[in-house]
């Protein structure tokens, strides 16, 4: 009976060991806004001007010339052949009326007479195809926007004024809407089904409407002085991509192609010109940039991890103030980083008791990563990195430090031309 109860006694000691040292590391995913510096050099400059080129315009101007000049042609030559339809007209009733007047002349003998022999009975007046405007078919244009309200709507340039003096220069070129016809399309696929108890396969056919376009858009972009500092045709913008409307059981009605095509026009517009928005401000502007974070802490902390949660909420106050209050943000976080090097002095990888033990370093490490990606210290963040490269890490710890990898990389290339 005392065995037993020893040994209750020392499983039970055993658990509580276990639950101290059981894992206690979560973590808090936290959103905020970082200013990204621009990854080209263009130190000196604060205002930038939006110009358009649409060298569709050109045909479109080419196309209503030709169309007006037609439609000119076709009126001068009805106007032509008018006045020889009223001459024809006027000498046609002419030598009606007078055939007339001699065949009223003749007995009802004659007349009956040359109806029968002659099959020349009373005069008929001779028709004269009236003539008429000949139809000219209107031209296809590329539509045409208020390029200046369009790019001013969806092109800005963070950081900058838009203003004339001493700016950069960014000419937009668009070279208009490009698409098939719509068309039904189907497709065809397996179903599993049960009817009468029993369960089986069957064939179903949706259908919908389709058709591809593209929208391509090319970008320059010129010094105060006119150098040209870009050029660039997105591949993205210049690959056809595929509209699908929703599926049904049944062939689709008549579609309104024109409305669909215009509808889809107008949201590819947007959607490169926004496209081309980020392209500008990931190389020239002072981007607002949102990130969701990953932030380590200490869950139900004891006395003894009060450092870590000082230092936790320090970093979760001072990310969130970097945009509204940046001083006092780079300041929290600093105070942060402070703490979590001064805990990782302890730092024993090898012992799953300490206080600072593997679990609880890799946490401390990340945390102090984004501390210094968010101020942006690349050299401090660099320093971390390599000592993370003399740890045994886990698939998931890998993949993280490589994510940290690329975001310093990156950093200390637009630091260099900064």
């Amino acid at each position: 009976m005392k065995l037993k109860r020893l040994n209750l006694l020392l499983i039970t000691l055993v658990f509580s060991i276990s639950s101290v040292f059981a894992q206690k590391l979560k973590s808090e995913q936290i959103s905020y806004n970082y200013t990204r510096i621009p990854s080209a050099n263009i130190q000196g400059i604060k205002n930038y001007q939006l110009a358009a080129e649409a060298a569709y315009e050109a045909k479109n101007a080419q196309l209503i010339a030709e169309y007006k000049q037609q439609k000119k042609l076709a009126i001068e030559k009805y106007d032509k052949e008018m006045a020889v339809y009223t001459t024809l007209v006027k000498s046609a009733n002419e030598s009606y009326e007078k055939a007339l007047a001699e065949y009223n002349k003749k007995t009802l003998g004659a007349k009956i007479v040359e109806k029968s022999m002659l099959d020349n009975g009373k005069p008929k007046k001779e028709h004269i195809p009236r003539p008429y405007v000949e139809q000219v078919e209107e031209p296809k244009l590329q539509s045409s926007f208020d390029y200046s309200t369009v790019l001013n709507t969806y092109v800005k340039l963070e950081g900058y004024q838009n203003e004339p003096s001493n700016a950069l220069k960014i000419v937009v070129l668009f070279y208009g809407f490009d698409h098939t016809l719509p068309r039904t399309a189907s497709e065809e696929a397996t179903m599993v089904g049960s009817k009468n108890g029993s369960t089986g396969t069957y064939k179903e056919t949706t259908y919908y409407t389709e058709f591809s376009y593209r929208h391509p858009m090319a970008v320059k972009v010129y010094t105060p002085a006119g150098k040209e500092i870009l050029n660039v045709t997105p591949a993205e913008l210049n690959s056809y991509k595929i509209y699908k409307g929703s599926g049904s059981n049944r062939p689709p009605a008549a579609v309104n192609s024109q409305l669909l095509i215009k509808t889809n026009e107008e949201k590819v517009l947007q959607e490169n010109l926004k496209f081309i928005n980020n392209l500008l401000n990931d190389k020239y502007g002072y981007s607002s940039v949102n990130r969701n974070a990953t932030l380590y802490y200490i869950k139900n902390a004891e006395a003894e991890y009060a450092d870590l949660t000082l230092a936790f909420n320090e970093a979760s106050s001072g990310l969130l103030m970097l945009q509204q209050d940046g001083p006092s943000g780079v300041s929290k976080l600093k105070k942060a980083a402070e703490i979590w090097s001064k805990a990782l002095a302890e730092s024993d990888m090898n012992n799953k008791k300490a206080r600072i033990n593997k679990e609880i370093s890799f946490g401390i490490y990340f945390n102090l990563l984004e501390t210094y990606f968010a101020i942006g210290d690349v050299q401090a963040g660099q320093q971390t990195l390599e000592k993370l490269n003399a740890l045994s890490m886990s698939n998931e710890e890998r993949r993280t430090k490589l994510g940290y990898d690329m975001l310093f990389a990156d950093l200390k290339k637009r630091q260099s031309l900064n």
